[in-house]
């Protein structure tokens, strides 16, 4: 695992700016307490998007040029769980480094699953960037859809609470669009987002310090 500070820092609320050395300390401590009790699960599924159809404005734009996808999740697990509870204890600052840290983790995973799926592709066929419940006007409550599909509760141990809420807390869950023609990389994701006060957006292009990475 070799995650950029960039990143942790924007998942603090401070996008464009270096980890200050406190929490870079605290974010390697993270990083190897993670690696050394944490193996993440993945699975996906590839399906037709007419499940999906009609169901957010946003996510049929996302799929416009798209009838399949990948539907995914990635899950830390619960270990990672019993590991942010026990640095809110030692420190309220180590933990949200600590969530910050896997944050960060967890969407290179999504990165690499994706990257992973690349060579499975025939010929004119093409990713789209990620989409997720919760983004746009795509709502949290297609999660219990999402994983009845993906059989995640029996596959990885991935529920909900009563409230809608990922159980491990630190996962994900994600649609890709097999699209027909090349898709926009989503390097500045935040940039196409209409929540311009979200305190995770990416600082713009221009305005980032350059990533070190742990």
């Amino acid at each position: 695992m070799r995650l950029d500070q960039r990143e942790i820092a924007r998942y603090l609320g401070a996008a464009g700016k270096p980890l200050w050395p406190e929490a870079a300390a605290w974010a390697r401590d993270c990083q190897r307490e993670l690696e050394g009790t944490v193996t993440p699960r993945l699975l996906g599924r590839r399906l037709s998007l007419s499940l999906f159809a009609g169901e957010s404005r946003d996510l049929d734009w996302h799929l416009r040029h798209c009838t399949q996808g990948v539907l995914f999740a990635v899950t830390l697990g619960a270990e990672t769980d019993r590991l942010l509870r026990r640095w809110s204890v030692q420190s309220m600052a180590k933990a949200a480094v600590g969530q910050a840290v896997c944050a960060v983790w967890l969407d290179d995973l999504c990165a690499a699953y994706c990257a992973g799926l690349l060579p499975q592709l025939g010929a004119g066929e093409f990713l789209t960037p990620p989409f997720s419940p919760g983004y746009g006007d795509w709502s949290l409550a297609a999660q219990d859809r999402v994983l009845d599909l993906l059989q995640a509760p029996k596959r990885i141990g991935l529920t909900l609470t009563e409230g809608g809420m990922l159980v491990p807390e630190k996962s994900i869950t994600a649609l890709v669009g097999i699209s027909d023609r090349p898709e926009e990389a989503c390097g500045q994701k935040c940039m196409r987002c209409n929540k311009t006060d979200c305190p995770f957006r990416s600082a713009p292009e221009g305005e980032e310090e350059r990533g070190v990475v742990l």
